[in-house]
């Protein structure tokens, strides 16, 4: 029950990120439009195909073990260590994300995972979430992790879902009001694109390449891009730090789902397009970057999916 509950939750949420940006394209283009509608059939395709999957699973724990337990406290400690880290010193949230990411793996890596999710909470905006709404988020994220963990494992960007997940339940049971969106011209657009495909690569093949692991090589390339980006792009280099972040999940991906730096590049790109045109939704919660990523994997694996299942159907 808890495996069909926690894929209810990531499902339900990736397709409340696909249809804000199918209402924001409708208003942009019909072309565009039309496009990412196919995009979003890929996504539906894997989203099945994970839901059939469920029935065969054996592994999972059980919601009140110590290892449930465990997962809780960590997923709830990396996200107010974050939000410390992001607000209270001032670093700000792509900094204060990878920080917390790298930390967990080096000190508490078998709680990296966890510890890594939280934090994707810990980067909402103050503005968004005053310090015991946050409280709250912090708190469902944690549960959420729990009810999600067994489910669409290897897929990159799930850990921010769940963050969005708890930020988007406490924001609507507040009646909190999201942040007003950004407007991009067509130079940050391309940049944008190039720098979500260079955050999703550089992630992948440091984590799957080089065997350093998705939470730290993600970790990794959050803190050069929070650290630089800004540096040497003063006007712009805030918003590419957090693209480039957002990306890195991209990345994160398995390599039994995404066995190719062909398919991340793919990832990467429509990680950037759908951050652009997603932009009026959901402003300064913690977990969209995630979320977006999310999206962006499920359309890759599922347009692979189906390539192949048609090539080998025909063969």
């Amino acid at each position: 029950m808890r495996k069909y509950i926690g894929f209810s939750i990531l499902t339900f949420f990736t397709l409340v990120l696909f249809v804000s940006t199918l209402i924001n394209l409708f208003q942009i283009s019909l072309i565009l439009w039309f496009v990412f509608l196919v995009i979003v059939a890929f996504a539906l395709v894997t989203i099945f195909k994970e839901l059939s999957s469920i029935k065969s699973m054996t592994k999972s724990y059980e919601i009140l073990s110590r290892e449930a337990v465990y997962d809780f406290i960590a997923a709830f400690i990396g996200a107010v260590l974050t939000y410390i880290l992001s607000v209270n010193l001032g670093i700000g949230p792509v900094l204060g994300s990878g920080i917390i990411g790298m930390l967990a793996v080096i000190f508490i890596k078998p709680l990296a995972v966890p510890a890594f999710c939280g934090s994707f909470v810990g980067m909402s905006s103050p503005e968004l979430m005053e310090p015991l709404v946050f409280l709250g988020a912090s708190i469902a994220v944690s549960v959420i992790f729990v009810l999600c963990k067994d489910v669409f494992n290897g897929y990159g960007g799930k850990l921010g879902t769940m963050a969005l997940s708890s930020a988007l339940i406490v924001s609507f049971i507040i009646g909190q009001t999201y942040l007003d969106a950004p407007i991009f011209g067509n130079l940050e657009m391309f940049l944008i694109v190039i720098f979500s495909i260079l955050g999703a690569l550089v992630t992948y093949i440091l984590s799957i390449r080089f065997e350093e692991g998705p939470v730290m090589a993600s970790g990794f390339v959050g803190l050069i891009a929070g650290g630089l980006l800004p540096f040497f792009f003063p006007e712009i280099g805030g918003t590419l730090a957090v693209v480039t972040f957002g990306a890195s999940f991209v990345g994160m991906s398995a390599s039994h789902k995404m066995p190719e730096e062909t398919l991340i590049i793919f990832g990467g790109l429509l990680f950037g397009l759908i951050y652009i045109f997603s932009a009026p939704y959901f402003g300064g919660a913690g977990g969209k970057l995630g979320t977006i990523a999310f999206s962006s994997v499920l359309s890759v694996y599922g347009l692979r999916y189906t390539l192949r299942y048609k090539i080998f159907k025909h063969s």
